[in-house]
């Protein structure tokens, strides 16, 4: 879910050194308030890095405006959130070799949808503005979950729901626009645990650095939660003897870790929507530059986007990347989530028009 500077984009004038955006910003007050940081310098794309051309040619399954992530329901079918805040479906049964299959719309949440899993026959979504909803069969959305702790749970990202009933999922920043959380770095994400006999949300984690994508680990007693402005993925121990307890799983990843998924075999799927960018690196050491680009409209910010670049990570147990799946040429680009279902990965885009297959046997 994020960003680069191209040259030619006016925002560069900022970044490169210019003063004429700084100079035309300056009566005008910050949204953000930077903090200091000096990022590690990024991994080496070697060994299980490095580049290739797994992901180029993936088959196109669905086409709908900003399929974030995916969900399937005991049919088969593939549901998907749009930029529209529609909730979509497949029509028929999605399987090995369905492409380009047709679309119906199945609900419109109260905000734009991103992570999303069954719970049962309900549909449990993560929509932006909105919280946690739950969309029964027929349709009709029930909001779960809009406030914790006192506050209003702005950006409702991803969830994964234990085998006790309870709700985590991920309220990734107090911001409006996500653009400003990574350059402010004020880590204002959180994870939060719906309880649904009680109806109570509950604060789990603060202090995220765009608490993003949610999974379970192997274990069965801890959940991962990326840190997209962090580079980063964070570990919770949420039952057993650690119950409580948080540390690292993965640091200095080569992107944003966007929503991350468990596999079969106890590893896990990355999704990666865009390489880190040195200029972007560059920027966190001083916070009185991030602080003019706060200045800037939101429309302005919002036009920051990712290079077209596919990029997906296999990571095991213990947080090391094991495994990349890459396409250099964008065909398949800013993947922001990786769902295995029935031998292939299904990879979703916030940015993109389409969710792709990719075959794992």
């Amino acid at each position: 879910m994020v960003l680069k500077f191209a040259r030619e984009h006016p925002l560069a004038t900022v970044v490169l050194g210019g003063a004429g955006l700084v100079g035309a910003a300056t009566l005008v007050d910050s949204r953000i308030d930077p903090t200091e940081w000096h990022p590690p310098e990024p991994p080496e794309m070697t060994g299980a890095l490095a580049p290739n051309r797994e992901l180029a040619g993936a088959e196109t399954v669905v086409t709908c405006e900003g399929p974030e992530d995916v969900a399937f329901d005991d049919d088969g079918r593939l549901y998907t959130g749009t930029e529209d805040d529609d909730i979509v479906r497949t029509v028929e049964p999605v399987d090995a070799t369905t492409t380009d299959v047709d679309l119906e719309r199945f609900a419109t949440v109260d905000g734009r949808p991103l992570g999303m899993t069954f719970d049962g026959e309900d549909l449990l979504v993560c929509a932006t503005d909105a919280g946690l909803q739950s969309v029964g069969p027929d349709g009709e959305v029930t909001t779960l979950s809009a406030r914790a702790d006192g506050q209003s749970i702005a950006f409702a990202d991803d969830l994964h729901v234990t085998d006790d009933g309870t709700v985590y999922f991920s309220d990734a920043t107090v911001h409006d626009i996500f653009q400003d959380e990574l350059f402010e770095l004020r880590d204002t994400g959180r994870l939060l645990a719906y309880h649904p006999d009680s109806g109570e949300t509950t604060v789990e984690l603060d202090g995220l650095g765009f608490a993003n994508g949610v999974c379970p680990h192997a274990d069965g007693e801890s959940l991962l939660v990326t840190e997209t402005s962090r580079y980063r993925v964070t570990r919770y121990w949420f039952d057993g003897d650690r119950a409580g307890d948080a540390e690292r799983f993965a640091e200095n990843l080569p992107g944003y870790p966007d929503n991350v998924e468990v596999a079969d075999d106890g590893t896990h799927w990355l999704a990666i929507p865009t390489p880190r960018d040195e200029t972007l690196d560059g920027l966190h050491p001083r916070p009185w530059l991030k602080r003019q680009l706060g200045k800037l409209p939101t429309a302005a910010m919002e036009q920051i986007n990712g290079d077209p670049y596919g990029l997906v990570l296999r990571l095991d147990e213990s947080g090391e990347v094991i495994e990349s799946l890459h396409d250099p040429d964008g065909g398949v680009f800013g993947v922001t989530s990786a769902t295995p279902h029935g031998g292939a990965l299904y990879l979703g885009s916030l940015f993109g028009q389409r969710v792709v297959r990719y075959d794992l046997d």
